[in-house]
């Protein structure tokens, strides 16, 4: 079990790494499934249910164990409330402007009427709607699709939207890619320690 954790750490790190690094050499920004991040919290939380599994096998009072059983349950909803949250996907490395025009090239290529408002684009052919968060100065978004049973739609107008940053060979803002590359290189690094303090 001592072996899980530098693995562990081992794995966030080539997560972090993988995405920084693509859109730092790709020189654009990508779209990502909000499920991946949720698959990574996942791991990361995993070692809280480690921790009370291990402490509730050792001999420990009965209001002590009804504390740590408080541990997953606590986890448990977080997991389900992020579940729910993370729906769509994630972009990396994009600005407002950039977000803005590949959506409209996206949208215009696939016909459909669109109406922008002040946090969402409300696909009127469609009966529904662009949900758009851009923190633009970390070059980071999020984009989803709501009130709508079409589970290709969103995936379509994403292909496009990646189309388009290709094909006019849109910068990307670097900031959360360059965080992503450092905190990959300090887990990395982290879980070489573990591996060499387990040895």
């Amino acid at each position: 079990m001592k072996i899980y954790f530098p693995l562990l750490c081992a794995l966030m790190a080539l997560f972090f790494l993988i995405i920084g690094v693509k859109v730092v050499l790709t020189k654009r920004p990508i779209f990502l499934p909000s499920r991946y991040f949720f698959v990574f919290l996942l791991f990361a939380i995993s070692p809280q249910f480690v921790n009370t599994a291990s402490m509730l096998r050792d001999d420990i009072s009965e209001g002590l164990s009804f504390i740590l059983l408080l541990n997953p349950v606590m986890y448990i909803c977080l997991i389900i409330f992020s579940w729910i949250q993370m729906r769509g996907y994630m972009a990396i490395g994009v600005t407002g402007e950039s977000f803005r025009k590949a959506l409209h090239y996206s949208l215009d290529k696939n016909d459909i009427q669109f109406e922008e408002q002040l946090s969402a684009i409300k696909l009127t052919s469609l009966n529904a709607s662009l949900q758009v968060a851009i923190q633009s100065w970390i070059g980071a978004g999020q984009l989803k699709l709501k009130q709508s049973h079409d589970n290709k739609l969103l995936s379509n107008i994403v292909s496009d939207v990646n189309e388009y940053f290709v094909e006019y060979k849109v910068k990307p803002n670097n900031i959360t890619s360059v965080f992503y590359i450092v905190m990959g290189i300090f887990m990395f690094v982290s879980a070489g320690t573990f591996f060499s303090l387990l040895s």
